[in-house]
């Protein structure tokens, strides 16, 4: 299991809080309203018996954990039903800081996936599935209450993070080296255009020129097959005919890359030496969608220090 470095400082002592096992159904997500997690932990601890509630953790200030209540046992944080069925409750602290805000996402994230885990809960968001990750606002919906944190309270309002989002982060996890199953029977010279306006996106010349009327065809859902990558304009690019290309962060690769090398790639380093890793045909990696030179060739970074070519992904060129 994931380790990670929990401050215990403001956890509640023994006569403090319930000591009611709770059943191991739910791992219920929050957020505080406020800004910082260990004012908001200072808060729980500090108020306990006044206020009423508190959670297991509270995750913020640039990806710390502070611990309030037990693990496997009732917080005060849902209502009745969630609390007795939530061996785990976790708040995000609010941040306005976007560099912050990434960090403490991704712990907030990932710490859900480890508990999931370790108490034998399915790592799934608000599916019809009475077990697993619950948003406040799922319980809300399904349970008790007029909670809707925390993707409409916060996630989504002020950082764009949608529901669907969050549910696919929960899925595969964030940071480096996360791993995520691709299509098993892709058509390795195609890409799909997606996340574009609705009224499609524009077509560009290899001089970084917009090719005018080209949104009329370059609609979501459309696919296209290409035969290469470009940077233009600082972007990487799929060129789909002789002179048109179109932006990687309109395409169902956006964000990530898909492994196209039936025996499997090597990783390189920044100074193009190949590493042990093999990243196998078919994973998709998670990227920066940049693309960066290493030894005349163009490469995505998938890792701290771990590149690959970016020929040898779906889109890349490789045939």
């Amino acid at each position: 299991m994931t380790e990670f470095n929990i401050d215990k400082t403001y956890m509640l002592g023994a006569n403090e809080g319930s000591n009611q096992k709770a059943a191991n159904n739910l791992i219920v997500l929050h957020e505080t309203t406020n800004v910082g997690a260990k004012n908001n932990a200072i808060y729980f601890k500090n108020n306990v018996n006044t206020a009423q509630t508190y959670v297991q953790y509270v995750v913020g200030d640039g990806g710390k954990i502070y611990q309030v209540g037990a693990e496997g046992y009732v917080a005060w944080g849902a209502g009745s039903y969630a609390n007795a069925n939530a061996p785990v409750q976790i708040e995000l602290a609010r941040t306005y800081d976007r560099k912050t805000f990434e960090k403490d996402y991704a712990t907030f994230v990932n710490l859900a996936r480890a508990k999931a885990d370790q108490f034998g809960i399915p790592v799934e968001l608000d599916t019809s599935n009475k077990r697993g990750i619950k948003t406040h606002l799922w319980v809300s919906n399904n349970v008790w209450g007029s909670h809707v944190d925390p993707v409409q309270s916060y996630l989504k309002p002020t950082w764009g993070i949608t529901q669907e989002q969050l549910a696919h982060d929960i899925a595969h996890g964030i940071g480096e080296n996360v791993v995520e199953p691709a299509p098993q029977t892709p058509n390795r010279d195609v890409i799909t255009i997606k996340h574009g306006p609705v009224t499609g996106i524009a077509g560009w010349t290899a001089d970084g020129k917009i090719i005018p009327g080209s949104n009329s065809k370059l609609v979501n859902a459309s696919n296209w097959k290409t035969s290469g990558l470009k940077k233009i304009n600082g972007l990487p690019m799929y060129q789909i005919a002789t002179d048109e290309f179109i932006p990687k962060k309109y395409t169902d690769q956006a964000n990530v890359v898909t492994v196209n090398a039936i025996a499997g790639i090597a990783a390189v380093n920044s100074k193009g030496n190949k590493l042990d890793k093999i990243l196998k045909d078919l994973t998709q990696w998670k990227t920066d969608d940049v693309l960066y030179s290493i030894a005349g060739r163009d490469y995505f970074k998938v890792a701290t220090d771990e590149y690959v070519d970016a020929f040898y992904t779906i889109g890349g060129g490789n045939k």
